[in-house]
């Protein structure tokens, strides 16, 4: 049996900070949620859903377009519900490249972090976080 010591130090723990690296917008970085069932978030506003694609304005006043591969519902609080558009963006965390990694489209304006993954993805990247670490797959 493996005790969760030898566990812990035979994974790369995740920091409760990483920065991720979009082709499109850089490196940011990104809250570690292990509370966030859904799927990862990436701040937007202006948003513009028109058909097949969405428009939105991101971080640093970036315009992306890209394809919508699915609308979400995700509770916000208080019982209230918001649709947001699901994208794909290859991503590259520390040196492992992440491909059609999917982001919901949400308004973030008021959280320190532009990014937050979700516990799905975390759970992709080895599911362990150090709560006391930054950045650690640097």
């Amino acid at each position: 049996m493996i005790t969760f010591k030898h566990f812990f130090e035979s994974n790369q723990p995740l920091g409760l900070i990483e920065t991720i690296t979009f082709e499109e917008l850089g490196p940011i970085e990104a809250k570690i949620d292990s509370g966030n069932g859904a799927y990862n978030v990436l701040h937007g506003v202006n948003i513009d859903h028109n058909g097949d694609n969405v428009t939105f304005e991101t971080v640093n006043g970036q315009m992306i377009t890209k394809p919508v591969v699915e609308l979400i519902d995700i509770n916000i609080g208080s019982g209230n519900i918001e649709q947001r558009p699901v994208v794909e963006f290859d991503i590259k965390i520390g040196d492992e490249l992440h491909p059609n990694t999917k982001f919901s489209i949400g308004d973030r304006t008021e959280n320190e972090y532009k990014i937050l993954v979700g516990k799905d993805f975390i759970e992709e990247l080895g599911g362990v976080i150090d709560v006391t670490k930054q950045n650690n797959l640097d």
